[in-house]
């Protein structure tokens, strides 16, 4: 008896919640409507834009309000076209825990950015593994826009992985405006741009709205306070240890070289004037 199992592809939206995701999921459940605002033929939406099998979102646990609304309105979408819908998590923390604990910011000076590696990347690689059989080939559609396609090499998949990624958007050679179109005429609700309240990326008004927005950016103040207090407690550390360095010239874990905070480091690296303002500023500078 032949007990090998036979591989089966499965195609799976990453979904963020945002528009370019939302867009996305729009069109999958409302093909024949989407083909037609596009003005292509059925067929060519179908060829771009894999029919998934499941919808993932990885919670960081440091989303908009607005975003979890919107994710709320996918799960019953989902459910009532009889998708699957699944919300997944990093065990242990939430990538808000996770800086506080360790008293950084999601970009550190000189470092790189791995919070959305660390807090969506490999949670849904977990899941794909631990969800899929070892034969199945898992398709994953991200949502980046046509004029993005830069950002599709931090999507390549490893050699020799079962995995891979698509990126309809960019087949189709669909723009946010374009985006923006699909959400008006094929979702029910208004879908806002998504990242965590402190994204290091915002732009001057995007840090300006969340000044507004009273919880949201409490945390995000909470996020640069612990910054400023370990950038001063792990360089003293350094200094009182002697100064010593690793093999690789580093300073050994726990301990700074640098005061961070003190050397002009903040949270947004939004600049103003040459300088990054801190979380307070940003709020003077609005008030």
């Amino acid at each position: 008896m032949n007990d090998k199992k036979t591989a089966t592809q499965k195609n799976v939206l990453a979904f963020g919640g945002g528009v370019d995701s939302t867009a996305l999921l729009a069109l999958h459940l409302n093909r024949t409507a989407g083909a037609k605002l596009l003005g292509i033929s059925r067929r060519k939406l179908d060829k771009a834009l894999p029919n998934f099998s499941a919808v993932v979102f990885s919670d960081p646990g440091a989303e908009f309000q607005h975003t979890y609304k919107n994710i709320e309105q996918a799960r019953e979408l989902c459910e009532k076209a009889g998708l699957e819908f699944v919300t997944v998590r990093r065990e242990g923390e939430t990538i808000t825990e996770w800086v506080k604990r360790l008293g950084i910011v999601p970009v550190m000076p000189g470092g790189p950015h791995v919070c959305s590696l660390k807090f969506k990347g490999e949670v849904m690689a977990k899941w794909a593994s631990e969800s899929y059989g070892s034969a199945d080939r898992v398709t994953w559609s991200v949502g980046i826009e046509h004029n993005e396609g830069a950002r599709v090499t931090r999507f390549t998949a490893k050699r020799g992985s079962k995995s891979q990624s698509v990126f309809p958007l960019v087949t189709l050679k669909i723009d946010r405006d374009q985006c923006r179109e699909i959400i008006a005429a094929l979702w029910p609700i208004e879908v806002m741009k998504s990242s965590c309240v402190f994204c290091p990326f915002m732009q001057s008004h995007e840090i300006e709205d969340l000044t507004k927005c009273g919880d949201e950016f409490a945390i995000a103040l909470e996020v640069e306070d612990r910054f400023e207090q370990a950038s001063v407690e792990k360089n003293e550390r350094w200094i009182q240890n002697g100064r010593p360095l690793n093999k690789r010239g580093h300073a050994p874990r726990g301990m700074w070289r640098v005061n961070s905070y003190a050397s002009g480091a903040r949270l947004f690296a939004k600049k103003v004037d040459g300088r990054q303002l801190s979380v307070r500023e940003w709020a003077e500078k609005v008030a």
